[in-house]
């Protein structure tokens, strides 16, 4: 350190870090591994990046990190040219179709546990502290390398930024693949290969419990630093900061009150990895699903005559024919280059072809479908298409045609002359007439007065109260009684035909996508206009923004909690979560709003709709209906 008898200066701080970050290049050039460990190499390269070098310590510090950028590309290099004997020692996958259903068998499972896993990511990040997502890090590390050395990080490391939600979704989803390898690797299927894996698991989360801070390697040296720094007579400033860059490699003292509640955190993790684990291997999970029979299957032994509609899943053999029927939904497909274009009922889904054999490539992920009137998902292994249908109370395209019958109810133009009018027609389907006073201009001022969620809970009620008349009502009498409403309003000419157009097609949803083109598209005066409409489109993955240009275009997503932009008739349109949780809508220049289930938002020309099930959204738009 330095003697009592001058003042230290900040160059000869900077000059030791400069000279501790060559001695820690040079262990890690003769093979040694540095001390504190290659993340206190990064951590001190990180600090010296930025620090006010003088011209020659620059020059040191940069020739030095030259030396490890080459012996960093020597060793990426040596990693992508294997050895010869790595290739005589690898066997050829199967290819035989048992193999492939097993692989597929795997991959189901595995997605079904990936989606457990970003659910629960998604409620651990509602914890304060984030204790049990720092938990499931420091897990995540242990196992990976093979023993116990990473700590649990600190509330507020920059490196981990839990606080993400792609971050934690990230994490637990990797944590989860580490134990779905112990059933789906190829040393899995030796004798006692998965006891062993979920051993070393159990012992990994014992050991975490037990000593979450383990002793660094380096720690007494440190400490002795530490205790001299502070004997040296410097200012309170300059201190500490000398003691700041002497912890970086091994970090200050961690409270002991911290350690119960890392042990809870440990107790919530080890509680839901055991819910994923098989009973039959001694967890409290679901067991992996049987291997499936398969439509126009190569092998006798696997095949299925005819698709089950009873059944919530069905797996092709996409090879072996080019279209079937099931569970009312025309399903047709064909090769394109390397990938596979399937047609589930009106909807276009590319898949492309991964993985082979047992061991399922870990790109393969399940993609979000319409199955008529359901949700459900799909995944390609090899050649073999997987479809699974959700079974709901209301699917989203029945919410989505609900929504569009709120949103015309909802058009402020008229003094809400379509709610008005439908209102009048519910008078006179339920009572046999219609109270003049009750459906005139003046009553919609209450509607004007109202907040936007009791506004559209009221109009919510009286769509659907409207459609189950219409539904059981024949259509001549459905016609007559909208012209009395029509009356009773002072409706122009034709308009409560257009209306009750426009309601009738909400009573069978899956048959609303095929007369798409009846849809009535965007248009500047209140002329109504039914131009024939390209198909919908439908995106499942989004990476940028998305587009909805047409009236017959919808979005259809998973939302992960990163922030999501449409545009929405040429205005942008966010979802985010706030800072309860919650799913919020951001429109300029309209409040922030929450999807729950159905939201319908009114602009200038239309209705933007927000439909909603778990983590499936959908977005669509709906214009007013046209006044002659």
């Amino acid at each position: 350190m330095y003697s009592d008898d001058r003042q230290p200066s900040w160059s000869e701080y900077w000059t030791e870090l400069v000279e501790l970050y060559e001695y820690k290049v040079r262990d890690l050039l003769d093979g040694k591994s540095p001390r504190g460990g290659k993340r206190s190499l990064g951590n001190l390269r990180d600090l010296l990046m930025t620090a006010p070098l003088d011209g020659q310590l620059m020059r040191r510090f940069r020739q030095t990190d030259r030396l490890w950028k080459a012996h960093l590309h020597t060793l990426v290099q040596a990693r992508l040219q294997p050895s010869p004997e790595q290739w005589v020692i690898e066997k050829p996958p199967s290819n035989t179709e048992q193999d492939t259903l097993e692989g597929l068998r795997f991959v189901v499972w595995r997605e079904r546990v990936r989606e457990l896993a970003r659910t629960q990511a998604q409620l651990w990040m509602r914890e304060g502290e984030l204790i049990t997502l720092r938990c499931a890090y420091a897990l995540d590390v242990n196992l990976e390398r093979g023993d116990a050395s990473m700590e649990v990080p600190r509330q507020h490391d920059a490196l981990v930024s839990l606080g993400t939600a792609s971050v934690s979704s990230e994490l637990m989803t990797h944590l989860t693949d580490q134990l779905c390898a112990a059933f789906i690797e190829p040393p899995a299927h030796h004798p006692g290969a998965r006891q062993q894996a979920l051993i070393r698991l159990r012992g990994a989360l014992t050991a975490l419990a037990i000593n979450p801070f383990p002793r660094h390697k380096d720690q007494d040296v440190t400490t002795a630093r530490v205790q001299a720094a502070e004997r040296e007579p410097l200012g309170p400033e300059l201190k500490r900061t000398l003691i700041e860059g002497l912890q970086i490699e091994t970090g200050g003292p961690r409270p002991a009150a911290e350690r119960l509640a890392i042990r809870g955190g440990v107790e919530q993790l080890s509680a839901f990895l055991e819910s994923l684990i098989p009973v039959s291997e001694g967890g409290e999970g679901p067991e992996l699903p049987p291997i499936p029979q398969v439509l126009f299957a190569a092998q006798p032994r696997s095949a299925m005559t005819d698709p089950d509609d009873g059944s919530s899943s069905l797996t092709i053999r996409l090879s072996g024919g080019t279209q079937t029927h099931w569970r009312g939904v025309p399903l047709n497909w064909r090769r394109s280059r390397e990938s596979w274009l399937v047609t589930i009922g009106a909807l276009d889904y590319r898949f492309y072809a991964r993985g082979q054999g047992t061991a399922p490539d870990p790109e393969t992920h399940f993609v979000p479908v319409v199955l008529g009137e359901q949700n459900g998902y799909a995944l390609l292994h090899g050649d073999y298409l997987y479809l699974e249908a959700q079974q709901n109370d209301r699917g989203l395209l029945e919410l989505l045609a609900l929504s569009r019958a709120v949103a015309l109810l909802l058009d402020p133009s008229g003094a809400y002359l379509n709610l008005r009018l439908a209102r009048a027609a519910a008078q006179r389907f339920r009572d046999g007439r219609i109270d003049p006073q009750g459906v005139n201009v003046v009553s919609a001022e209450r509607y004007s007065a109202a907040s936007p969620d009791a506004l559209l809970s009221f109009a919510r009620k009286g769509a659907e109260g409207l459609l189950t008349r219409l539904r059981q009502r024949p259509p001549q009498e459905s016609e007559y009684v909208f012209r009395a409403a029509a009356e009773a309003v002072d409706a122009p000419d034709g308009h409560e035909l257009h209306l009750l157009k426009a309601l009738r097609r909400v009573h069978e949803p899956h048959k609303f996508l095929d007369s798409a083109q009846e849809l009535p598209s965007e248009h500047d005066g209140r002329e109504a206009a039914s131009p024939p409409l390209p198909g919908l489109m439908v995106v499942t993955d989004l990476q940028h923004s998305a587009r909805i240009g047409r009236t017959s275009d919808l979005v259809m997503l998973d939302f992960s909690g990163e922030p999501i932009t449409v545009e929405v008739a040429g205005r942008a349109l966010t979802l985010r979560l706030d800072y309860k949780g919650d799913l919020a809508v951001i429109l300029p220049g309209a409040p922030v709003t929450l999807l729950r289930e159905l939201l319908v938002i009114d602009v200038a020309a239309g209705g933007l709709l927000l439909v909603r099930q778990g983590s499936r959204i959908v977005v669509s738009y709906e214009p007013h209906v046209g006044m002659e």
